[in-house]
């Protein structure tokens, strides 16, 4: 009897066993299946809200259109976006959003004759519900973007008073000293250190006719320094000043032509991971030929010559220059004077559709041009 009651025992545990072993991965299954039905209705929801609006509003969206209206003398609809990019790119914008969805370009062509428009364009497409579109799309002649272009500033430090770091404290927005480390007083960069809210730059002496004994303790780097004695120059500039993101060139028109020393800088560049931008003015340049070796950013850049322009005209062509080529960079002496200009240029910048960046930002940005 005890015998036949053990045996029954195992028999009830080996059932249970059995059971759990069953049911529980069940369970499991049925929950995951249970909470793949819940993401499927909420993903499904989700795709029927985005569904129930048009394509033609969707199409809007993505080109930023600031007014559409039908035009009976052109018969078609004009749809008018803000300028900050070319005709051509919105051309070609409009046509990826099309194949994307579905629908297909027939036509375009671009006008040269509209008077209403700073530039216009027609195109004629299938909707992706099979729908014919004929649009003029033009592009206004003063209403822009919101970040339709980008500006830097930047300012060539000499010395630093009490009254320029209270100047450039007033700044509210992002902008650049160029410092040239080696031969300063030791107050300086106590006082550099006052100043809140910049990004610094190695303003760096480099090969010039215009080089003298003046010039000896800010460590010039000459064409006849070895690769190891720029280097050398570079990682001490960097030392001194850790936060520095790029190196912009002092003089130097006779450095940017001369490959070895200009490859010397760019090596050493990238091993303390900076960029470079050459203010020389010399129409020789190796920069733009040497750069793409070392695989760092490099520019060439315009700073303001009082020999060309006054303050005021440099100003205006750099903003109109960021407006018209998407990016742009300024670069000026610093003083009292150029603070209080570009401190009420914020206005036009704005109204243009132009962010101010820092120099850091623009010299690492492939921003697609308009």
């Amino acid at each position: 009897m005890n015998k036949t009651k053990h045996i029954l025992a195992i028999f009830i545990v080996l059932a249970v066993i059995a059971s759990a072993a069953y049911l529980l991965p069940k369970m499991d299954l049925d929950n995951l299946l249970a909470q793949k039905d819940t993401q499927e209705e909420a993903l499904s929801d989700s795709t029927a809200v985005q569904d129930t609006l048009p394509f033609i509003d969707q199409m809007k969206a993505e080109l930023e259109v600031i007014q559409a209206q039908y035009s009976k003398r052109k018969k078609r609809d004009v749809w008018t976006l803000g300028r900050g990019r070319t005709i051509i790119h919105y051309l070609m914008q409009a046509q990826k959003i099309l194949e994307r969805n579905g629908g297909k370009v027939l036509f375009m062509e671009e006008l040269f004759n509209d008077n209403n428009a700073f530039q216009s364009a027609n195109m004629d497409a299938i909707a992706p519900n099979g729908d014919t579109l004929l649009l003029n799309l033009q592009v206004s002649s003063n209403v822009f973007r919101d970040n339709a272009s980008y500006l830097s500033i930047a300012f060539q430090v000499k010395t630093l008073t009490p009254e320029i770091i209270v100047a450039l404290n007033t700044l509210d927005f992002p902008y650049d000293l160029l410092v040239t480390p080696f031969g300063r007083p030791e107050s300086f960069y106590p006082d550099l250190d006052r100043v809140k809210d910049k990004e610094v730059v190695l303003w760096l002496v480099m090969e010039s006719e215009s080089l003298d004994k003046r010039f000896t303790k800010t460590r010039p780097i000459r064409s006849y320094h070895t690769e190891e004695q720029i280097s050398g120059i570079i990682s001490d500039a960097k030392a001194l000043i850790p936060s520095a993101t790029g190196i912009a060139t002092r003089f130097a028109e006779h450095a940017v032509d001369h490959r070895p020393l200009l490859e010397a800088v760019l090596n050493a560049a990238k091993k303390n991971k900076l960029w470079f931008a050459d203010l020389s003015l010399n129409n020789k340049s190796k920069v733009m030929e040497i750069c793409p070796k070392f695989n760092i950013s490099c520019k060439i850049l315009a700073p303001y010559n009082p020999d060309n322009s006054s303050l005021d005209d440099y100003i205006h062509q750099k903003l109109r220059g960021a407006a018209r080529n998407g990016m742009g960079a300024m670069i000026l002496p610093l003083s009292q004077e150029s603070i209080a200009k570009v401190k009420t240029m914020k206005e036009k910048t704005a109204a243009q559709g132009t962010t101010i960046i820092n120099l850091s930002t623009f010299m690492n940005t492939n921003k697609e041009l308009p």
